[in-house]
């Protein structure tokens, strides 16, 4: 079976792919309204050798990964804080439940405010949106970690600097790095809005630019390429949770 799954991954894709170009051919409403596969492999053609979509992609690339590494950061900062003292993660609980139950895009109008319409307002979407994720897996990593190694590591005297590196910081880097993946769809979502907001480059503003003129094979490949980007980075930290996460048993 293993062998034949390189042979049997892109039959999905091919298969879909056949059926949605015989569905718009001949028919020129579906054609306007859905694209065409062929029509977007011609758009890939003609943008890729151009300077200007590498540009893009650049942008947008520079704002996730910026967003995700600060969002992670402070986030994991922020959790393992509150796990190390149980008065203030008591404290803050209803307002991390009052602030999870609010949809945090919608403080992107914000977020333009405060930070314009540049680079930095699609970091700031990124980083607030990943970084409420890394403090929860972070708080209930490292929370968990203490309710099984804690008590016996106090029972043994150990002291509190390496019962922090060995026992609870694993803990919490532990959950952060399983919940990576899921940071990255957040963080993806999270620059995409930011540049239908209110952007002068980046993908999220050119899928934006190509339907104000309903130009759907141009939306359809800046989706794509923002697909492919989001599938790199999450193969990475796919990879890096294989790498790591086995060290937590040591």
């Amino acid at each position: 079976m293993r062998r034949l799954f390189p042979i049997l991954l892109p039959l999905p894709a091919l298969f879909l792919l056949i059926a949605w170009q015989g569905f718009v051919t001949g028919v020129p409403q579906r054609l306007f309204l859905f694209g065409s596969p062929t029509q977007i492999f011609q758009v890939a053609l003609q943008e890729l050798p151009q300077a200007a979509i590498w540009h893009d992609m650049g942008v947008t690339l520079s704002a996730l990964l910026a967003g995700l590494a600060l969002g992670t950061l402070a986030g994991t900062a922020g959790g393992l804080l509150l796990a190390l003292h149980p008065v203030a993660r008591a404290v803050s609980r209803p307002y991390l439940i009052f602030f999870g139950s609010v949809q945090i895009f919608t403080l992107a109008p914000l977020l333009v405010i405060w930070f314009g319409i540049g680079w930095g307002a699609k970091v700031a979407m990124a980083a607030l949106v990943t970084g409420f994720v890394a403090l929860q897996q972070a708080a209930s990593g490292a929370t968990a970690a203490e309710q099984h190694y804690l008590g016996y590591a106090r029972s043994l005297k150990a002291d509190p600097s390496r019962v922090m590196w060995h026992i609870i910081l694993p803990g919490a880097l532990h959950w952060v790095l399983a919940g990576l993946k899921l940071n990255i769809g957040f963080a993806t979502l999270g620059v995409l809005v930011g540049e239908f907001i209110s952007a002068e480059d980046g993908l999220g503003h050119y899928i934006f630019k190509a339907s104000g003129v309903y130009d759907v094979p141009r939306v359809w490949f800046g989706v794509l390429l923002l697909c492919l980007m989001a599938l790199a980075l999450t193969a990475i930290a796919d990879w890096a949770t294989k790498r790591f996460l086995p060290l937590q048993g040591h």
